[in-house]
């Protein structure tokens, strides 16, 4: 009775390892290719295909403007955090984007389809 209780144990953690997603790398990145995460707080996370040579200009010196625009952002995904925190979703206030965020946002979206 022991081993068969392991057993249905064991089978149950796998297909719940399965399941997770992880949103840190693209779905199914092709070699070559490069990619964004797009976060959209009326839609689903996604990542879009963008030109590399992007990346290599992402890697300059960035202007008071970028700058002030990158901590605008992180403030607005704080309070959206704070919000998904408030409704009982298990989040943590960092201001990024991050797998639980992610997760939270797809759940909360779910519950304002139905």
């Amino acid at each position: 009775m022991k081993k068969v209780f392991l057993l249905a144990l064991i089978c149950l953690c796998t297909v719940q390892v399965m399941n997770a997603q992880n949103y840190d790398v693209p779905p199914n990145p092709e070699q070559g290719k490069c990619y964004e995460r797009c976060f959209d707080y009326n839609k689903e996370f996604e990542w879009k295909e963008i030109d590399c040579s992007k990346i290599k200009e992402q890697n300059t010196k960035l202007t008071e403007a970028q700058l002030s625009k990158i901590e605008t952002e992180k403030q607005k995904m704080q309070q959206y955090q704070k919000k998904l925190k408030a409704l009982g979703y298990k989040v943590e206030v960092t201001g990024i984007a991050d797998n639980q965020t992610i997760i939270a946002h797809h759940k909360y979206l779910k519950s304002q389809k139905k």
